[in-house]
């Protein structure tokens, strides 16, 4: 799970390197986003071709965590590492191929059309 000033790797071909969390968007309680969650972030660190984007904030979505997730079934699954992907204002990500599984949380969310290939 995500938390405030945790460092990540995004899952996508954008090449960003490295972000830093700073808020999770659209909840005012919780401290630590789950899969699904919004993330405000920071790039920290990039491919040399892609220095403009140093320092820059955007938005991100959890697509995986570390954290068992519990279906309806009974049964549970969890994934071996916590990933994001980074998203443009129109909900589309910036990169464009996904890297590893996603849950299938994601089919629900308003932003189906960018994410196509869900596992």
């Amino acid at each position: 799970m995500f938390q405030k000033n945790s460092f990540s790797v995004p899952s996508d071909s954008s090449g960003i390197l490295l972000v830093k969390v700073i808020q999770i968007r659209r909840c005012s309680t919780t401290r630590q986003a789950k899969i699904g969650r919004f993330l405000r972030i920071v790039v920290r660190n990039t491919k040399t071709s892609l220095n403009k984007i140093k320092k820059k904030k955007s938005r991100a979505i959890v697509v995986r965590t570390k954290h068992n997730i519990y279906s309806k079934f009974g049964r549970y699954y969890s994934f071996c590492d916590n990933a994001l992907v980074l998203l443009k204002k129109r909900m589309n990500s910036r990169g464009k191929e996904l890297y590893g599984p996603t849950s299938k949380d994601l089919k629900i969310k308003k932003f189906r059309i960018a994410y196509r290939c869900v596992f």
